[in-house]
């Protein structure tokens, strides 16, 4: 959890408590009553915000971004050295994208390309031996048809039970262990989809008590 500070400088177009019922979902700690918010909107406050990365909370960057599209003009801050001063929205430290995330796409990335280096290699081989293809032309398919997703892990998979003597088993994992975590990230990314699409449900303070 971290503070910021907005302060509204024009609103002409939007009420006051408009704009107070957005930023209340983001008070925690201190007055999240309306008309305390709205009463510092009208004299052009600072509003402190806890903003976190926790999935729960709503997120900071969809209101500011909701307050871009009704061209309200407003400033933000950070608290530096106990002192508050003006920022921008990407200077602040709001992104929700998980480390394990991160991890797993890079585990993803690099299993992809050594893996489709052995593919390479393994279908390369078959176009020789197999269908006599030969030379430059021969090695760019194998590249090309390497990198197409489940294609070429099956292709390559063929080529090295039946040329190189691969085990079934050992063949299987190589070609096709990085789908597993590949899979995992297609998960993620359908889960973000589906509470995206039911996004109010996850807002902490979206209760007519705090109203």
């Amino acid at each position: 959890m971290q503070k910021i500070a907005i302060k509204i400088i024009d609103s002409s177009e939007i009420s006051y408590k408009d704009i107070a019922m957005h930023l209340q979902r983001f008070i925690i700690e201190g007055d999240y009553r309306l008309s305390s918010i709205i009463e510092k909107l009208k004299e052009k406050k600072l509003i402190e915000l806890d903003v976190s990365n926790e999935e729960k909370m709503p997120e900071f960057t969809i209101v500011a971004e909701e307050f871009d599209n009704a061209e309200i003009e407003y400033k933000l801050y950070k608290k530096i050295d106990e002192v508050w001063e003006e920022s921008e929205l990407d200077d602040l430290d709001l992104d929700r994208t998980p480390l394990w995330l991160i991890l797993l796409f890079g585990m993803v990335f690099i299993s992809y390309f050594v893996v489709g280096l052995i593919q390479s290699s393994a279908i390369y081989n078959l176009y020789n031996t197999k269908y006599e293809i030969y030379g430059l032309f021969s090695a760019i398919g194998a590249v090309i048809t390497a990198y197409i997703p489940i294609l070429g892990s099956i292709v390559a998979y063929n080529s090295a039970t039946e040329l190189w003597n691969w085990s079934w088993y050992n063949a299987l994992f190589i070609f096709f262990f990085y789908y597993l975590p590949l899979f995992g990230f297609i998960v993620y990314i359908l889960w973000i989809i589906l509470k995206a699409y039911y996004s109010d449900r996850w807002y902490r303070f979206w209760r007519s008590e705090f109203n």
